[in-house]
């Protein structure tokens, strides 16, 4: 009987994780470049216990969809995306481990330096990337990443790749840090100007996943519910004897 609570309180903190996976992602619906969390949840171990109850270990593993969204377009000439794999580099000011992201929008910081709205700086081939902001010359950013100012480059966008991108860790919003995998150069990036990659996250199916977690969640509660009322009743009745 009491192998019920407990199987009735795994699956409902299972279902309180998912439920705040589900919220996440809603939260970046509209999240230049956001990556939707998943959670898949494997039995291992599958046996019964002496009173013939079911148990199992279970492993809840969490992972990012890098599925592409679609590309909107802006009009703004510093706003880029990926037509293919691949991440920018962007690096906190003053240092830091590197970060990886499909948000291309990209904003001119007052000294020059080419960041995002956050503050990070956008890595180059050589280094931090810096836009003449006195030039005032028009901003024009090739298939290939290189970056010119009037007549003058001024960079080429760092693209990298990954051979195993699902090892990627979020930090948050759309950027990741490398964790174990080892990135690359893109051999030949696409780079798509005056366009910004929306989210992968579907709002309709993200709302479906909330109301079937919720359901879920409401009939593990009734089991835990059921259960207490008929171990209440059992005692009462055992006590009378």
């Amino acid at each position: 009987m009491l192998t019920r609570f407990e199987n009735a309180a795994a699956a409902m903190s299972e279902m309180r994780l998912h439920q705040e996976q589900v919220a996440n992602n809603l939260a970046n619906a509209s999240t230049t470049g956001y990556k939707k969390d998943q959670f898949f949840t494997e039995a291992l171990n599958e046996r019964l216990t002496k009173d013939g109850a079911p148990r199992s270990d279970r492993l809840i593993q969490q992972n990012n969809d890098l599925s592409g969204g679609s590309l909107k377009k802006t009009g703004n000439p510093l706003d880029v995306a990926l037509g293919d794999e691949g991440f920018f580099v962007t690096q906190p000011r003053g240092g830091g481990a590197e970060r990886y992201t499909r948000a291309g929008h990209f904003v001119v910081g007052s000294e020059g330096t080419l960041r995002t709205p956050e503050g990070r700086e956008v890595m180059g081939e050589g280094g931090p990337i810096q836009i003449p902001v006195e030039d005032g010359g028009e901003v024009s950013i090739s298939k290939g990443g290189r970056i010119t100012v009037g007549q003058e480059e001024v960079g080429a966008l760092r693209v990298a790749t990954f051979e195993n991108p699902e090892q990627l860790e979020r930090t948050e919003g759309a950027s990741f840090v490398a964790g174990d995998a080892q990135p690359q150069a893109a051999e030949d990036p696409i780079v798509v100007q005056g366009k910004v990659e929306t989210s992968n996250v579907d709002p309709v199916t993200e709302l479906t996943n909330m109301i079937e977690h919720q359901r879920q969640f409401e009939a593990q509660q009734k089991t835990i519910q059921t259960t207490d009322s008929v171990l209440g009743r059992a005692t009462q009745s055992l006590g009378g004897m």
